[in-house]
């Protein structure tokens, strides 16, 4: 490579003294130059080629996913789903998110994202599965070997009024081609789903559907990531000084929990202030998914003050508005 250049600036010397030469020196000059032209293209060639494999060796991460909790309560498989490419996307663990195993797919007869019953559309979302289902429950030529039910209509999906209900990821028999169009679920081939059924557990594992897969690189999803942790980390630190202004702040005027609005959640938060002299919070490491404007968060929370201890799983539901991150519904279970 050495030689390469060391040539290209010779030939750049050459060209830019020619006024200065004889012309019986000129064309000799010139002979040369046409002689050693396609080295120097040789040397751009070099340089190029390996510009570009630079650039196709860059690895990317799947926006939609950007942390898995390593807590044995939580920890589970994810699915994305992608409408564009009509692929599913199998992540076993956090090491697998730069590389997926992947399944053809099929999906509704109508494009869009669904908003009501009977609309013939695949939603997009975070969606938890909860349910398995084999044959005879479900029949075969239908619904082929295996369904999984999802929580269709999510939290996010519930606050934009959309309806309907019964959104599967199942398979279809060999004869029915993945070409035909849903009525809204995501379907796979039995081979496909047989190769995923161990692989998801039910009420831990989600698929997250989206008209496209974001891939982004490793700087782009650090920044992402580290926003919604140090939103986390603030909001456990309000939480834990009893400092209800700024932590009131940190939810969205339309937040609901089991029970609760905004107003008598921070009524009941500050009758706990008047109880419970010190709080001490303990979060698990996070899964964090993420979707358009839609963030949800889920960790064991190990809670203990000075009357009370308990511990379970949390799980937030955020909405961004333009840089804040505010939670719209929060919800707990215990372990």
């Amino acid at each position: 490579m050495s030689c390469q250049v060391s040539q290209i600036r010779t030939n750049y010397f050459l060209r830019m003294r020619m006024h200065t030469f004889s012309p019986f020196f000129k064309a000799f000059i010139f002979a040369l130059l046409i002689i050693a032209k396609p080295t120097v293209y040789a040397a751009e060639a070099a340089v190029s080629t390996s510009a570009t494999a630079a650039v196709s060796t860059i690895v990317m991460f799947p926006n939609e996913i950007l942390q898995i909790s390593d807590a044995p309560e939580i920890k589970s498989s994810i699915l994305i789903a992608d409408k564009s490419v009509r692929k599913l996307y199998f992540f076993e663990s956090e090491e697998t998110l730069t590389t997926p195993v992947s399944f053809e797919i099929d999906i509704g007869k109508n494009s869009g994202a669904k908003t009501k019953r009977n609309d013939k559309k695949t939603p997009e979302g975070i969606y938890l599965l909860q349910k398995k289902m084999t044959p005879p429950e479900i029949p075969f030529d239908q619904y082929g070997s295996l369904a999984f039910a999802t929580d269709y209509p999510n939290v996010f999906d519930k606050f934009e009024n959309k309806t309907g209900d019964g959104i599967w990821l199942h398979s279809v028999p060999d004869t029915v081609p993945l070409s035909r169009g849903s009525k809204g679920c995501v379907v796979l081939r039995n081979e496909s789903i047989q190769k995923l059924s161990d692989q998801i557990s039910l009420n831990k594992s989600h698929l997250i559907i989206n008209s496209k897969t974001e891939w982004i690189d490793s700087d782009a999803h650090t920044l992402r990531k580290n926003k919604v942790i140090n939103w986390l980390t603030n909001w456990k630190d309000t939480w834990q000084k009893q400092d209800l202004e700024n932590y009131g702040k940190m939810y969205s005027d339309e937040f609901s929990a089991p029970n609760f609005n905004k107003k008598s959640w921070l009524m009941h938060k500050e009758k706990l202030k008047g109880i419970y002299k010190a709080i001490t919070l303990d979060f698990s490491k996070p899964s964090i998914f993420h979707t358009k404007n839609q963030y949800l968060i889920k960790f064991v929370q190990n809670y203990t003050s000075d009357m009370h201890q308990d511990k379970g799983i949390k799980t937030l539901y955020l909405i961004e508005k333009g840089d804040d991150l505010l939670i719209l519904r929060e919800e707990w279970s215990s372990l």
